[in-house]
């Protein structure tokens, strides 16, 4: 047979896949026979395989505190098939942890209904939060698309049919910086002028991030606009927001996030200075609760994390240290849409506000957050997302990027999480994975190569 990238993604059974399962290749499966308890007809969506699939999709040379995005991240694809044909797509974080975690998930799962998700949810924690949102959004997605509905609906139903979003700024590197086009790890066409990856070139200025922000409010009709800190100097990042707010003005709501790479002394003083500007709220300027907390206290500002509460085990220890006002949640991290509703009931009694933090994705995760923000009633800040970062064409799914306008997204019309894989696309993410040889995110190392012996610095 002659195998192509579509064919090869969707061979079953034979030793493709038991080759790839030794190799840690694209898509592992389960042998096992479905277990039917009691003769239940195939209406109970038994499990009869897992599939993953890890891909890398090109990333913009964009900055953080951490260093600097290599030129693709990785993503896992999960696919639950079930013994009435019906297959179920997710997607979760990307890393060969993730994937091996994934993989030992296999044996919790097979032979159980996909109704049934949270009856295993215990098995599959084990190897992460991350593993378990995955395999959960794929039941989801199945038993959306067994009985017709939308993700949402299955969880009670929406609160609201669009959901809003914010613009998520990073400075960054020329995507066509002869240091950039020079990593060995870049498998693909990508080069200069008309080749870029993008056409932003370089924005490391106040000036240069504030027209980069103009422009997308254009595009996509932002009310909220984040600024990625902690890459300048403290005062020129204050610098970059006042452009930015005389560029979109007063109505227009800012927030910034140094990834707690400041001191607290210089988060308050810079924190005085956010209070003349439409600043929304003020995002992990400092590291751990205590810290967080004496900055809320000092400046009296809106504060917000993605740093210091991240799981349902820090919030004990953040009642008694008040360190925010709003949490940031994450189907990924926090261990699945269902743990989001309930952080926000949690949320509710705290009198948190609730958005969304987002990493470098694609669009089943766009798709499954704004079922998320959808569901979560208490969600009432926009929401974080790099999906405008996505390079035209590089998403998995089918058809274009899902649409952004008026800085919301509608949710999906079709049943499950409301997207379709693209085949070809996904073979060739696989394919790309492969290729370029990166099995975890190393923002130092990728930093190092335009900066040698560079390092995260503290200000």
């Amino acid at each position: 047979m002659n195998v192509t990238r579509r064919n090869c993604l969707t061979v079953a059974g034979g030793a493709l896949f038991g080759a790839l399962g030794q190799s840690g290749g694209l898509a592992i499966t389960n042998a096992a026979e479905p277990v039917k308890p009691n003769g239940s007809p195939s209406s109970d969506l038994i499990i009869r395989a897992v599939r993953i699939t890890p891909i890398a999709l090109p990333d913009p040379p964009i900055l953080m505190s951490g260093g600097l995005h290599g030129p693709y991240f990785l993503r896992n694809v999960v696919e639950i098939e079930t013994d009435a044909g019906i297959i179920g797509i997710g997607e979760t974080h990307g890393g060969e942890r993730v994937t091996e975690g994934l993989l030992k998930s296999r044996d919790a799962v097979v032979g159980q209904s996909a109704f049934a998700y949270r009856k295993f949810a215990a098995a599959v924690m084990k190897q992460g939060r991350g593993v378990y949102a995955g395999i959960e959004l794929a039941c989801l997605d199945a038993i959306g698309r067994a009985t017709g509905r939308r993700l949402c609906e299955l969880l009670g139903g929406p609160v609201r049919e669009q959901v809003e979003f914010g613009s998520y700024l990073f400075y960054r590197y020329a995507a066509d910086d002869p240091r950039i086009l020079n990593d060995p790890r870049i498998v693909d066409g990508r080069g200069r002028g008309d080749k870029a990856l993008e056409p932003w070139g370089e924005v490391r200025t106040p000036a240069a991030m504030a027209e980069m922000a103009g422009k997308l409010q254009q595009q996509y009709g932002f009310r909220v606009h984040k600024l990625k800190a902690g890459v300048l100097p403290p005062d020129v990042e204050v610098e970059t927001l006042r452009a930015m707010r005389d560029r979109l003005g007063d109505k227009h709501l800012l927030r910034i996030d140094p990834n707690g790479i400041w001191t607290v002394a210089t988060a308050v003083r810079i924190g005085e200075k956010l209070k003349q500007l439409p600043l929304e709220y003020y995002e992990d300027p400092v590291r751990g609760q205590e810290d967080m907390a004496e900055v809320r206290h000092q400046t009296g500002l809106r504060m917000s994390t993605n740093m210091c509460v991240t799981q349902f085990e820090h919030i004990p220890q953040a009642v008694k240290t008040k360190p925010i006002d709003i949490v940031l949640c994450d189907h990924h991290g926090w261990g699945g849409i269902t743990a989001c509703q309930s952080l926000g009931t949690m949320a509710d009694v705290l009198g948190w506000g609730v958005s969304q933090h987002s990493n470098s994705h694609a669009g089943i995760t766009m798709a499954a957050m704004i079922h998320v923000g959808a569901v979560v009633s208490q969600i009432n800040f926009a929401s974080d997302t790099h999906y405008p970062i996505l390079p035209d064409g590089a998403d998995i799914i089918e058809g274009p990027k899902l649409p952004l306008a008026g800085g919301c997204f509608k949710i999906p019309a079709r049943p499950g999480v409301g997207v379709e894989l693209d085949r070809d696309k996904l073979a060739r993410a696989h394919e790309v994975y492969e290729k370029c040889g990166i099995r975890q995110r190393d923002d130092v190392t990728t930093m190092q190569r335009i900066i040698p012996g560079w390092q995260r610095p503290t200000y």
